[in-house]
C-alpha cells in the first residue's frame, strides 16, 4: 500500500519500514523550475507532477530511494519563442547520504539529507531540472519562419577552403 505525499521524510525511519508513497506535487511549489516554464503563476498551479517512490536499502544495505516522475512542462522554444509542451516520464535511484568511496565506485547518484530528512519537493525539483534539455525546441523547424537551417553535411564539406590561395605563394627551396 502506498501511503500520502509530505514534504519531509526521515530516512531511517522509511528505509527501516520500506515507506513507499505516491500524490501529486503543483509546479507553483518548485521556485527554481517555476523561473524556466513559461506562463504565469496562476497557470503553474493547475500543473501538477505525479510522483511516486519507496525507500528501501541496495545490496550494500545503504539506504536508497527509487521512484517514477511525470509531468508536463511548458517551456519557451528557443527557436520560435512560443511555448513548447515537453512531456516527461522519469525513473530515478539515488542513494541516500553515501560516503565519498561509495559514490566514486558505483553508478548511481547520490542526495544527502538534511539532519536526516529529506525534501521530497527538493528532489522532484532537482530531477525535473536534469531533465529539461539546455536548449529547448519544437521538433519542427517551421516553428520560427525566419529561421534558415544550416547547411547540410555535405554543403559544408564541399566549401572551397579560404586558405588555398596561399598554396600557390608557397616557395620551393
Amino acid at each position: 500500500m502506498r501511503d500520502k505525499l509530505r514534504k519531509n521524510y526521515q530516512v531511517q525511519k522509511e528505509v527501516t519500514r520500506n515507506g513507499c508513497f505516491e500524490g501529486e506535487i503543483s509546479l507553483s511549489e518548485t521556485e527554481r523550475l517555476g523561473e524556466l516554464l513559461q506562463g504565469s503563476e496562476s497557470d503553474q498551479k493547475g500543473r501538477k507532477v505525479a510522483v511516486s517512490f519507496e525507500f528501501s536499502r541496495n545490496e550494500y544495505g545503504i539506504p536508497m530511494i527509487m521512484g517514477r516522475l511525470e509531468a508536463s512542462l511548458e517551456l519557451e522554444c528557443q527557436r520560435c519563442l512560443k511555448a513548447l509542451e515537453l512531456p516527461l516520464k522519469l525513473d530515478f535511484k539515488l542513494v541516500i547520504d553515501a560516503s565519498d568511496e561509495i559514490v566514486s565506485n558505483s553508478d548511481m547518484d547520490t542526495i544527502y539529507s538534511n539532519d536526516g530528512y529529506i525534501d521530497i519537493i527538493e528532489l522532484v525539483e532537482d530531477e525535473l531540472l536534469l531533465a529539461i534539455p539546455l536548449v529547448a525546441t519544437h521538433n519542427d523547424t517551421r516553428c520560427n519562419e525566419d529561421w534558415k537551417a544550416g547547411p547540410a553535411e555535405s554543403e559544408a564539406t564541399a566549401r572551397e577552403n579560404p586558405f588555398a590561395v596561399l598554396q600557390e605563394l608557397k616557395t620551393i627551396d
